[in-house]
């Protein structure tokens, strides 16, 4: 390839660029996941002395996540292969597939609604003071990481984002979620990193949006999401309950 074959490419095709990304998490079905729990998605847990039974802090604290994720990484796919050796050189034989957890740096609001999101999410997995494991379909979720258009423009309400590739994590739930680090001499913003477990992953890549796997799996916890105009809405079609059981 001569350099002007390179740069006619290079004109024609351009780069992906790494700072053109988006994430999206959907929230996990909580109780509703098993059919006789309440709708309330993580209703009664407590986080800090901070209570998220509100339905609609929940959907901000996914809203911000999404909103201030720093930094992000399209998942590994490893093949997992055994030493086949009768004589002579052996052949590494695949058996398998294997992932290694994602991997996701969020900035920390003030009001830390970006914190407690994560630590109500991590109560849902395992109970603090009984140590029983809650069941997994209810704390599992979908993560979108969406790759965009290199030349698109992040100004939702003028265009539509277009992702030229998108996985979809399958599973997913936060195994980690790090210290935050503070210094007296240290004025920058607060950042927490969230190592994120999933069962595997697909490609999901839509034209315009957020394409699904499982759309016929969503529940009324999920939220619509809607990249062309850079809003999150609740589904209010179910009927909700308190956490007294009652209606709302």
């Amino acid at each position: 390839m001569t350099i002007r074959e390179f740069l006619a490419a290079a004109h024609d095709k351009g780069f992906a660029k790494s700072s053109k990304y988006m994430v999206v998490l959907d929230l996990p079905k909580g109780p509703s996941a098993n059919n006789f729990g309440r709708s309330n998605v993580w209703g009664g847990l407590t986080s800090g002395g901070n209570q998220f039974s509100n339905y609609s802090q929940m959907v901000e604290g996914q809203r911000l996540v999404s909103l201030y994720c720093e930094a992000a990484s399209l998942p590994s796919l490893n093949i997992d292969t055994k030493l086949n050796k009768v004589y002579g050189p052996g052949r590494e034989m695949p058996y398998g597939v294997s992932y290694s957890p994602v991997n996701l740096t969020f900035y920390i609001d003030r009001d830390y609604i970006v914190k407690r999101f994560f630590d109500t999410w991590q109560r849902s997995i395992i109970n603090e003071d009984t140590h029983h494991a809650n069941f997994y379909n209810e704390y599992v979720t979908q993560v979108h990481i969406l790759a965009l258009d290199a030349a698109d423009g992040m100004d939702v309400s003028q265009s539509s984002l277009k992702a030229r590739y998108q996985c979809t994590l399958l599973e997913a739930y936060p195994k980690t979620v790090a210290e935050v680090s503070y210094g007296a001499g240290n004025a920058e913003v607060a950042r927490l990193q969230v190592s994120m477990q999933f069962r595997k992953w697909t490609e999901t890549t839509s034209p315009f949006g957020i394409g699904s796997v499982q759309a016929s799996q969503k529940s009324p916890e999920y939220i619509i999401y809607n990249p062309a105009q850079g809003t999150f809405r609740a589904d209010t079609s179910a009927t909700r309950f308190n956490d007294a059981g009652i209606s709302i």
